[in-house]
């Protein structure tokens, strides 16, 4: 008989959930919590930084509009930035993890410069972290070694 509440229990709080009008990501919490399976993990990545997991629509929505604010595009909020706990934390995590455009142009400068370095000299100067996880280092460094000629 108490299992049976506890399947019954389980089975309405479930139903609630879906026809409550809940994100995904809120329903999925509460399946989890009321399984026992664990946090809900799905990574946040925006302009190439993991933001972690566990993060809401606000929260992401925070990161856009901060990180569009630090590369020159100022967007945000004011009413969920005062009152809205995770979007204030989001616009924040955005606007200061975020390159401006004008730190992703001396990327590609440098991306360039190594790039060519490369060609014309023996050996390979890159940075390897650079390269793999800043997409504008390395179109520099990818469009550096093709323009550049051997010497």
């Amino acid at each position: 008989m108490k299992s049976f509440k506890l399947r019954l229990l389980t089975v309405s709080l479930l139903g609630v959930v879906a026809f409550s009008g809940c994100t995904a990501y809120e329903q999925a919490v509460v399946a989890n919590a009321l399984v026992g399976t664990g946090g809900y993990n799905d990574s946040y990545y925006y302009n190439g930084y993991n933001y972690g997991s566990n993060r809401d629509s606000d929260y992401r929505n925070g990161i856009e509009d901060g990180c569009n604010s630090k590369q020159g595009t100022y967007r945000k909020n004011t009413y969920q930035y005062n009152y809205n706990q995770s979007y204030r934390n989001g616009w924040n995590s955005g606007y200061n993890q975020c390159r401006s455009s004008q730190n992703n142009n001396n990327y590609y400068s440098q991306g360039y410069s190594d790039g060519c370095w490369s060609k014309q000299h023996p050996g390979t100067r890159k940075n390897s972290y650079q390269y793999n996880h800043d997409q504008s280092y390395r179109n520099g460094w990818n469009n550096g070694y093709s323009a550049c000629r051997y010497r």
